[in-house]
């Protein structure tokens, strides 16, 4: 019989809590062995308490088996603490999840470089655009987006990352195949199909109030480094602050209106020495020495993702399989035009310095940077967000055009 079922029948054991769970594995050294032991093995526990022997010594394996039956008709995966795809991440955390279920794919975690993003469920609009820009500034540089789906903060940040053809890993408080809130039904299945979606929980668990403060412990743990959006002064996002901390993980947060109560709570993180981040770039920039093939800087940010089969390049690497984006010189005049005064105040102002330096020119990304007179940083956020809204377009040899011509 496989493990698992074992597993399946300690996590699914009513008063039979993570803390004590781990403590009888490591007693008993494995599952199989803590399955097999008999009531008097149990009383030799240190600090076992009567209810738990009772339940322990059911050994009715019929509940497990049917979650079992239920993951493999919902097409649901099972990692135990015990298989060599676990993460070490994990591991190293205080109350680890014996058991995690998931949907999608699940990738090398203790290799890729995963920011969680957390925020509070009433965001302001400030909040839920900065969340979506930072998704997708992370993902367009090469880093992995983990967060909890919830409202607000979590959602923008996951559709940042998505709309950038990015990576996300969405940490359920409930089962996987629960989608909550209910509306975030579309987010969910996406991030099923190019995510990742994980849950301690199983399937069918519905959401209550001890589950998401649970599960943010596994956000932090999955992460390098965790970035507070907007968050008051009692904010879920502040217990994954916590326990990043505490799991030695890094803390970032965004500066906000100090007259907002939405920004007492993150903007108190910077005070006490959170590391104040503006944009992707900042973040993932503290790790470009750990991943300089994933984030190479120097060469505007490499990152290469594979769609039907074929490898492609994303975004600031400008290099693409498909006609769709080459220059087409002749065709100029069935472009759109941009009305320079128009767009001022739809545009940041370092999104204008770049559109106005274009003009109607094709030029190198360096020299684009060049140009500007932007940080390289602050260019190449720009120029992300310019490509995202439709401004211009990548060609070959790392070249931008506008997709528009200018008048002023």
């Amino acid at each position: 019989m496989s493990k698992t079922v074992y597993w399946l029948w300690l996590t699914l054991l009513e008063r039979i809590g993570t803390g004590s769970a781990l403590r009888y594995l490591d007693y008993f050294d494995g599952i199989e062995n803590l399955y097999s032991a008999e009531k008097e093995d149990y009383l030799h526990v240190p600090g076992i308490k009567s209810e738990e022997i009772r339940v322990l010594c059911d050994k009715d394996l019929s509940k497990a088996e049917k979650t079992l039956d239920q993951c493999a008709s919902s097409g649901i995966n099972i990692l135990c603490l015990s298989d060599n795809a676990y993460p070490e991440r994990l591991l190293n955390i205080h109350h680890c999840p014996p058991v995690l279920y998931y949907k999608g794919q699940l990738p090398n975690i203790d290799e890729e470089l995963i920011i969680g993003i957390v925020g509070t469920r009433k965001a302001s609009d400030y909040g839920i655009k900065t969340a979506r820009r930072l998704g997708a500034e992370i993902a367009l540089f090469g880093g992995i987006v983990a967060t909890g789906l919830a409202e607000g903060i979590d959602s923008a940040a996951a559709d940042g990352a998505l709309d950038s053809d990015g990576f996300v890993i969405g940490v359920l408080g409930t089962g996987v195949d629960v989608t909550y809130p209910a509306w975030n039904t579309k987010l969910h299945n996406k991030v099923c199909e190019r995510g990742l979606v994980i849950s301690e929980y199983p399937p069918s668990t519905r959401a209550a109030r001890g589950s998401f403060p649970a599960r943010n412990r596994i956000i932090s743990g999955l992460s390098l480094g965790v970035t507070v959006v907007e968050a008051p002064e009692k904010s879920g996002a502040l217990i994954t602050a916590a326990r990043a901390l505490e799991q030695g993980r890094d803390v970032f947060a965004v500066p906000g209106n100090i007259d907002l109560i939405g920004y007492k709570g993150s903007n108190a993180l910077i005070r006490d020495g959170a590391a104040l981040v503006t944009s992707g770039f900042d973040v993932l920039s503290q790790y470009a020495w750990r991943f300089p093939e994933k984030l190479d800087i120097n060469a505007q940010l490499k990152r290469s993702e594979t769609t039907n089969g074929q490898s492609n390049q994303v975004s600031l690497t400008g290099t693409f399989d498909g006609s769709e984006r080459k220059k087409e010189v002749d065709k100029k005049r069935s472009m759109a035009y941009i009305d320079l005064k128009e767009q001022s105040d739809m545009l940041t102002e370092d999104e204008m310095k770049i559109i106005t330096i274009m003009q109607n020119k094709l030029l190198h990304i360096n020299e684009i940077i060049s140009l500007s007179g932007l940080e390289t940083g602050k260019a190449l956020s720009a120029l992300t967000l310019l490509e995202i809204k439709g401004y211009i377009r990548a060609v070959e040899g790392k070249m931008f055009e506008l997709r528009m011509n200018i008048i002023r």
